[in-house]
């Protein structure tokens, strides 16, 4: 009775405005607006005559909210953060604010948020949150609320990379009022459809019919949404008698793997491959094993470094991270592989040209073909050789030709293979020369017999 007396005034101008004569259609709508609008003042007005809007509406309010998520705008790996962006969408009723639609056909009132109660709900994992302009509530003719508002919130969200670029995340975040109880204000998900809301069965994509509205959701390039699952339920706190209703928003997201895969794994795959197919290279080419193998080395390196600016910065290794330290293991397994085996390739041509050089050179100061150097033939044959005359004594005792007449065959290459271990190393680093050579040593001593045969039989060819 009270708000009908308050709209007599309008209604009677709006009736006015209608039958005036006289009045064209465009005054006639302006007349007509004008005192709706008069009418809408008047009932907020009498409707907010005695309200208070830091009291909760009597009985307690049910406040139903759903998130109608527009894009995952970023996702912080470093941070352990998601930002999503989307409008938090509340609906409640409030006793206080019922009318008659009937009175001046008023179907929905626009008020602030100073004016009227709204629950104070937000994202207990929140970091920052941007809000975009200002936003107000629309009542309806049954008490029923609602408001929209458009946020940016980043949010707090462990992340798991071991797997990385493979991984799944899940995001968690917890909605719910910072200073109302159950007694006062309970926090409910909304469906899509306004109905009943249900939990979606684990490892089931995102249904429409959900706490979660994804009509108007964009695709993120890096991740996808996989699975969305709210879950409703009350907190206790030591500090209050009673629990606190919160709704639980469990996102989970899937790391598009596209890009790394094609920028760093495969990359790496290939490099690490053409470190292998390097030692399929002939003997000949042996030469540029090292300097091939050392090259994907750095080339590993150098890709890995790249990359490493698109990937997380943890302090454990992921699955990228451990395909790198193999491929360079690989690399310097194949570097020392490299250097071996030339070494061995060079080592064993020079010891094989200097059994033939030896050979010849027997077979050259061996005049009378007698099958021994005699003196005048040996000191020939030795400054050929190289060995300086205060060194021949050492050599020949050591090689056990002291005492004896002439010098034979192997006694000559014993005495060459001495001379040659004086000289410094043609590979250029002693320490494995020797090693080498002293490989070669052993393999010569259990050889020797049946390469006597073979050197015999050389000498004895004719020139």
């Amino acid at each position: 009775a009270g708000i009908l007396g308050c709209l007599l005034t309008g209604t009677l101008l709006l009736l006015l405005a209608v039958e005036l004569p006289g009045c064209d259609a465009q005054d006639q709508d302006l007349a007509a607006f004008q005192a709706l609008n008069r009418n809408k003042t008047l009932l907020a007005e009498q409707l907010l005559a005695s309200y208070k809007p830091f009291v909760p509406p009597p009985g307690g309010a049910q406040v139903a909210i759903q998130l109608a998520l527009y894009s995952i705008v970023e996702v912080s790996t470093a941070k352990q953060t998601i930002q999503i962006q989307g409008w938090w969408r509340h609906y409640w009723a409030d006793k206080r604010l019922i009318w008659d639609p009937a009175l001046c056909g008023i179907d929905a009132l626009v008020f602030s948020f100073d004016e009227i109660w709204t629950p104070d709900n937000m994202v207990y994992e929140i970091i920052e949150e941007i809000p975009s302009g200002v936003v107000a509530l629309t009542v309806y003719p049954s008490g029923s609320v609602f408001f929209s508002a458009p946020r940016v919130s980043t949010i707090r969200c462990k992340m798991d990379l071991d797997a990385f670029p493979y991984d799944t995340q899940q995001c968690d975040f917890t909605v719910g009022s910072m200073s109302y109880d159950a007694s006062l204000v309970d926090v409910v998900p909304r469906s899509v459809d306004g109905e009943s809301w249900f939990v979606e069965n684990e490892g089931q994509p995102p249904q429409m019919k959900t706490g979660i509205d994804l009509l108007q959701y964009k695709t993120n390039t890096e991740f996808s949404l996989w699975r969305v699952r709210i879950v409703s339920r009350n907190n206790y706190y030591s500090c209050c008698p009673f629990p606190y209703p919160v709704v639980t928003y469990e996102l989970v997201i899937e790391r598009q793997t596209t890009t790394f895969i094609t920028g760093i794994m495969v990359p790496i795959i290939v490099v690490t491959l053409v470190g292998f197919a390097v030692l399929l290279t002939p003997a000949p080419l042996s030469g540029a094993r090292p300097g091939i193998s050392v090259s994907v080395m750095f080339t590993t390196s150098a890709i890995y470094l790249v990359a490493a600016r698109k990937m997380p910065d943890l302090g454990r290794l992921t699955l990228v991270g451990r395909l790198y330290i193999v491929s360079l293991m690989s690399s310097l397994l194949m570097i020392f592989i490299s250097i071996l085996t030339t070494a061995i390739n060079l080592v064993m041509a020079e010891d094989n040209s200097n059994r033939a050089d030896l050979l010849t050179m027997f077979r050259h100061y061996d005049s009378d073909k007698s099958g021994s150097l005699e003196a005048d033939e040996a000191e020939k044959a030795l400054n050929a050789l190289g060995i300086a005359k205060g060194d021949r004594v050492d050599l020949m005792r050591a090689c056990g030709i002291t005492g004896k007449e002439g010098i034979t065959l192997d006694d000559w290459l014993s005495l060459g293979e001495a001379a040659r271990q004086l000289r410094p190393s043609t590979q250029g680093n002693i320490i494995i020369g020797a090693f080498l050579r002293w490989l070669n040593n052993r393999g010569r001593a259990r050889d020797k017999e049946s390469a006597k045969v073979s050197d015999d039989a050389a000498f004895n060819a004719p020139p």
